[in-house]
């Protein structure tokens, strides 16, 4: 047998029992670019947060409720706030670039996150005032998206709250890497411990989402596609009014 036939059959050899680990380094690379990226941190202040990184994934936002059968769902938060008197969403409403609320502006609310191709920019409203047709046309155009909630953080600087209240919180934010991201606390704790505690956790704008008895949320679980349900007061669930999720492009 020659050589450069010995050398061929080797090559043959080295391939076919290669096959099986490259296949499978490619399979693992897939799927963790294709699933949710979860982790937990520690603040100073005890207390503990789970991070959900976007990613390469889109964020949209709805008025149907998400169904937990549809796989390219891989999160799902309650939103903007729900009126309490009309159940519908609490101030000015565009989705997929239809308008919906336009005469209902929350001047109470300093933030908003206008959403296009499933990326989002969380900004200052200055009480509503921005909220207007300079703002409003460009989304409409693009088929964006934009809810109205409580600002935290805006480049870097934290809104000064004075709440005692205590509940779980959760919030859209960008961090210093410029991933978006979902934060949500394990214990209950007040808004503006919330807001330090994001701080420390590389966070340069942060947008309030609904909680309380509207906390209800789910995520699929990387690990098993399992559906884990969020939130631990749930008792509004069946009064939420609209939502946002990471879908799988």
């Amino acid at each position: 047998m020659t050589q450069k036939r010995l050398t061929i059959i080797s090559v043959l050899l080295l391939i076919a029992f290669a096959a099986p680990y490259i296949f499978n380094a490619v399979k693992n690379i897939n799927t963790i670019g294709n699933e949710l990226k979860i982790e937990i941190k520690k603040t100073n202040s005890g207390n503990n947060y789970t991070v959900f990184y976007k990613d390469n994934f889109n964020l949209e936002t709805t008025l149907t409720r998400p169904d937990k059968t549809d796989n390219s769902i891989l999160l799902c938060i309650p939103a903007a706030y729900t009126d309490l008197q009309t159940y519908l969403v609490d101030g000015l409403y565009i989705e997929n670039g239809k308008i919906y609320n336009k005469e209902k502006i929350n001047h109470t609310l300093d933030g908003g996150i206008k959403i296009i191709n499933g990326e989002c920019e969380i900004f200052s409203t200055n009480g509503g005032k921005l909220l207007n047709d300079s703002l409003i046309n460009p989304i409409i155009l693009g088929k964006g998206s934009l809810f109205q909630q409580s600002l935290l953080i805006k480049k870097g600087i934290a809104t000064k709250f004075n709440d005692q209240k205590l509940f779980q919180r959760r919030a859209i934010v960008k961090l210093k890497s410029n991933k978006t991201a979902i934060i949500e606390s394990f214990e209950k704790t007040t808004l503006s411990d919330f807001t330090n505690d994001l701080l420390e956790l590389d966070v340069i704008d942060a947008l309030n989402t609904d909680m309380g008895a509207w906390d209800e949320g789910w995520y699929r679980n990387p690990k098993n596609n399992e559906i884990l349900t969020i939130g631990k007061m749930n008792t509004r669930t069946d009064k939420q009014s609209n939502w946002v999720v990471f879908r799988r492009k």
